[in-house]
C-alpha cells in the first residue's frame, strides 16, 4: 500500500513574492478596504488602528524589520524546497483554496478533487495583471511562470481512488478533470497551488518525477464553507484513502495558505500551532468559525493536512512563524512554515 512519508505547510502571501519596499502597495489597499474581520468582529481600518494601539504594532513596521522578516521567510521557502527534494516523493497531494480565480458565483464546491492527467499553470499575462490590485500584480511571478505556460503531471489513478473512498466515507466531493475556463477562456490552477508548484518546487525542477493531486477546500466564501471539524474529518478520510491505495508510492501532503491575514492575530495563530504540535484535535476544532474569516480561513488547509497525516506516524514541527505587519492596524500576513516528519 502507499505510504504518507512527509507533510508540509506554508503561507503563500503576495508579501512572500515582493520585496519589502513594495509592501506599501498592499498597505494602501488595506487602508481603503471597508471591512476587516478580526476576532469575531468586523472593523474599518481606522477602528483597527485605534483598537491595536496598545499592542504596539507600529514598532514592527519599517524597513529594518521588514527586510529581516522577509529574509527569514525566504530562507524557509528555500529550506522547504530542499527537504521536499530529499524525500524522493512520488506523489504530492496539495490542499489549497480558490479566491474566485477559477470557481465563481455560478458554482463553488465545498470540496473538490482534481483528477486530470496534467495541471496547467499559465504564464504571467501583462493584460490580466491590469485587472488585479497592484500589490497582487507585483507578486505574480511567485505564482506563475514568467514567460511560458507549464504543465505539471497529475496523478489521476490516486485521485480517482481518493474520490471513490471519499464517497464511501460520506463525502459528496466534486471532481474536475480540468480547471473551469475563466472569463478569458483560460484554465490555469489558482495561486494557492501555483505558489507551491512555481516558487517552492521551481516548476518541479527539483522533483522532476513528482505527480500531484490538487484538493480544493472552499475556505473563503459562504454559505458552503466547511467547518473546521468537517475539514479535519475530510483530511482524515483522504489520508485513509491514500494508505489504502494499492501502490508502493511515497506520498507527501501539502497545505497552502494562512496563517492569520489580512489582519494578523498572533494569539490565534499560536494557539493553533500549539494544537498542531500536540496533535490536539479538540483545540483545533474548538475555535469559533468567526475566527476563520477572510485569509485566516486558509488555516483550514493546514487542519486538513493534519488530518491526512494522522495515523502515519508523523508529527508536526514548526519551522518558523514570521508575522509581517504592514500597517499600524495590524494588517499583513503571518507567514508560517512547518513540516510533518517522523
Amino acid at each position: 500500500m502507499a505510504q504518507i512519508v512527509f507533510g508540509f505547510g506554508l503561507s503563500h502571501s503576495p508579501m512572500l513574492g515582493t520585496d519589502p519596499e513594495q509592501w506599501y502597495l498592499r498597505a494602501l489597499e488595506d487602508m481603503n478596504f471597508p471591512d476587516h474581520p478580526f476576532r469575531g468582529h468586523v472593523y474599518q481600518y481606522e477602528e483597527l488602528v485605534a483598537l491595536r494601539r496598545e499592542e504596539r504594532v507600529a514598532e514592527q513596521l519599517g524597513s529594518v524589520v521588514w527586510h529581516e522578516r522577509h529574509r527569514r521567510s525566504q530562507r524557509q521557502l528555500d529550506l522547504l524546497r530542499n527537504r521536499i527534494s530529499e524525500m524522493k516523493l512520488d506523489v504530492l497531494v496539495v490542499f489549497g483554496d480558490d479566491q474566485h480565480e477559477v470557481f465563481r458565483e455560478d458554482i463553488t464546491p465545498a470540496f473538490l478533487v482534481y483528477t486530470g492527467d496534467t495541471v496547467l499553470n499559465k504564464a504571467v499575462d501583462a493584460e490580466r495583471l491590469k485587472e488585479v490590485p497592484p500589490g497582487v500584480a507585483a507578486a505574480a511571478e511567485s505564482y506563475h511562470p514568467a514567460a511560458l505556460d507549464v504543465e505539471y503531471p497529475g496523478a489521476p489513478e490516486l485521485a480517482y481512488h481518493i474520490v471513490v473512498e471519499l464517497m464511501g466515507a460520506g463525502f459528496d466531493v466534486a471532481v474536475s478533470e480540468h480547471m473551469p475556463a475563466d472569463s478569458r477562456g483560460e484554465r490555469s490552477i489558482p495561486h494557492a497551488f501555483g505558489f507551491v508548484y512555481h516558487r517552492v518546487l521551481d516548476d518541479l525542477r527539483v522533483t522532476p518525477n513528482l505527480a500531484t493531486v490538487p484538493v480544493f477546500i472552499n475556505t473563503f466564501f459562504p454559505p458552503n464553507r466547511p467547518s473546521t471539524r468537517r475539514v479535519l474529518d475530510f483530511g482524515k478520510a483522504i489520508g485513509q484513502a491514500i494508505r489504502s491505495w494499492p501502490s508502493r508510492k511515497r506520498v507527501g501532503i501539502a497545505a497552502s495558505g494562512g496563517f492569520s491575514h489580512f489582519v494578523i492575530d498572533e494569539d490565534l495563530d499560536r494557539r493553533l500551532l500549539r494544537a498542531l504540535a500536540a496533535g490536539d484535535e479538540q483545540a483545533l476544532t474548538a475555535e469559533p468559525e468567526l475566527e476563520c474569516q477572510s485569509g485566516t480561513s486558509e488555516i483550514k488547509n493546514w487542519i486538513a493536512a493534519f488530518g491526512a497525516v494522522s495515523g502515519s506516524g508523523l508529527r508536526f514541527q514548526l519551522l518558523d512563524y514570521v508575522p509581517c505587519y504592514r500597517t499600524p492596524a495590524g494588517t499583513g500576513n503571518a507567514n508560517t512554515f512547518g513540516v510533518w516528519v517522523e
